[in-house]
């Protein structure tokens, strides 16, 4: 069984493999629920999807994790039963907010607060992993059970007209022709970091091409136990930098790039060498750093034995930082530095 990746009191979240697709098609497609979810009506404006449509909305990486910041469908499972699933889309880093899909795998679910608890441990597991704070839902207006549970999970409606809310976000059409945006907001973590000697932290920062594809052009990171990692990377599309990039960023690369799977391979040594005597966190002050960090692993998960931490210092204090010490700002490893340098005293 895969392995769960957050609970509570009531139920787990885990995530979905390929074998659980067709299993959740069939929650969809044939669900004693689907005239409850929508006030009688069918669940969807037209005609119920075909298998094959429905892989279209949820494709592979849905269930591999290939892409974990394009989407991921999540099971949610009681002490007994798999019963229904949560599948988050795109991650906007820049407009810091990510839509949920929830569905219940039939009426015997429905009643138990399980749709409410879903939606909330989703929320906080979302912004522990990647450092998004806003939530979307987009159920039918008819959808009373919907509603109740989005808001018993602290989702509250937008304040301003839909058409534009869709285009400030670019939303895709949704299901509904009477959807409601709800939407809900998580606190930032604290800006601050207290020194644990059972620890290594590992403060990490990126360089990359832009805002809304970014590709990765640069990493730095440095550690408590006073060692370091730059790497710049070749195979980055120029024409697609930003002006911000090609005007401050690129001037100040050093210019010894090497292939992804260079640096991959080098990146993972060295944070093996530190996860060798004690656990490691990485601290980062943006979930751009953690797209960042999933291009260079290549993969969903951090390896074993090292978490991630978002810690969002204001870009004025790095500022501040950077002219302070006389370092680079917007050069992956001096950035890194200067985070250091923000969160712990010196001498730690």
């Amino acid at each position: 069984m895969p392995m769960i990746i957050a609970s509570n009191s009531k139920i787990a979240l885990r995530r979905a493999v390929p074998g659980d697709r067709l299993r959740i098609y069939e929650w969809i497609a044939r669900n004693d629920l689907s005239l409850t979810m929508t006030g009688g009506t069918p669940a969807f404006e037209h005609r119920v999807p075909t298998f094959d449509e429905f892989c279209m909305r949820h494709g592979k990486h849905f269930f591999t994790g290939a892409r974990p910041l394009s989407g991921r469908a999540l099971i949610i499972s009681n002490d007994t039963d798999d019963v229904g699933f949560v599948a988050y889309r795109n991650i906007n880093l820049l407009k810091d907010v990510v839509e949920l899909d929830v569905w219940l795998a039939g009426r015997r679910f429905q009643g138990e607060g399980i749709g409410s608890s879903s939606i909330v441990l989703t929320c906080k597991w979302l912004q522990s992993e990647f450092g998004v704070n806003q939530f979307l839902l987009r159920p039918s207006r008819r959808n009373v059970h919907g509603l109740r549970a989005a808001r018993r999970a602290g989702f509250r409606e937008a304040s301003i007209d839909g058409a534009e809310v869709r285009g400030k976000l670019r939303l895709g059409p949704g299901e509904y022709a009477d959807e409601v945006l709800l939407f809900r907001t998580l606190s930032l973590p604290p800006v601050a970091l207290e020194a644990d000697m059972s620890r290594t932290f590992v403060f990490f920062d990126s360089e990359f091409t832009n805002l809304y594809d970014p590709t990765l052009i640069s990493v730095g990171a440095v550690a408590t136990d006073a060692t370091a990692f730059y790497c710049e990377l070749r195979d980055w599309p120029e024409e697609q930098t930003s002006e911000f990039v090609r005007r401050i960023v690129l001037p100040l690369l050093d210019g010894d790039a090497v292939p992804l799977a260079m640096a991959r391979e080098g990146f993972a040594a060295w944070l093996a060498a530190r996860a060798r005597d004690k656990p490691v966190t990485i601290v980062c002050d943006s979930g751009f750093d953690r797209l960042s960090l999933i291009a260079l692993l290549g993969a969903e998960d951090l390896p074993s034995g090292i978490t991630w931490r978002r810690v969002p210092v204001a870009y004025e204090r790095l500022d501040e930082i950077t002219r302070a010490l006389n370092l680079r700002r917007h050069h992956a490893l001096d950035d890194a530095r200067a985070l250091r340098h923000a969160l712990l005293a010196p001498g730690q």
